[in-house]
């Protein structure tokens, strides 16, 4: 599958509806609290850059990434559910990688129980360097909202 990568520099509600899909279809299974388009809009106007992964016209995966001097940060990178492990993830976070306004310190912050997501930054070479507590927000069985660790990721450029 041939994938394009296209930036999203500034509002267009039809991409980002489709963001906002895929964000819940990727993280909706974690019961994490589901980004509207404000947060896309939100994201956009404080500079993130959100790079988007787009098949046959259709927008497969997404990941929103700030640069910046001292380290560059992932914010999130998801893959509709029916396009994941066909390396739509690897190819958007390999374009971030390999971008020249990244300075080669890049970190993340992967939900303690996204096993998935741990081995897949692992098999890039980030590394575990520390723990956020009670950093996400989601939903128990009982509907009831509490918070979940995060790990602390980072990549070095070589």
């Amino acid at each position: 599958m041939k994938n394009n990568i296209c930036i999203l520099k500034e509002f267009k509600e039809g991409i980002i509806d489709q963001l906002v899909n895929i964000y819940y279809s990727s993280f909706n299974k974690f019961n994490f609290r589901i980004w509207s388009s404000q947060d896309f809009i939100d994201l956009i106007n404080n500079g993130t850059n959100i790079f988007y992964s787009l098949s046959q016209n259709k927008i497969t995966g997404f990941v929103a990434v700030s640069f910046n001097e001292e380290f560059s940060e992932i914010i999130s990178i998801a893959v509709e559910n029916d396009y994941q492990r066909r390396g739509i993830g690897s190819n958007l976070l390999n374009y971030i990688i390999n971008r020249p306004d990244f300075v080669g310190n890049l970190i993340i912050d992967v939900a303690i129980n996204n096993e998935e997501g741990i081995k897949f930054y692992e098999s890039f070479g980030f590394k575990i360097i520390g723990k956020r507590k009670k950093y996400y927000l989601i939903k128990n069985v009982k509907g009831k909202i509490i918070k979940v660790d995060a790990h602390i990721m980072q990549f070095l450029l070589r």
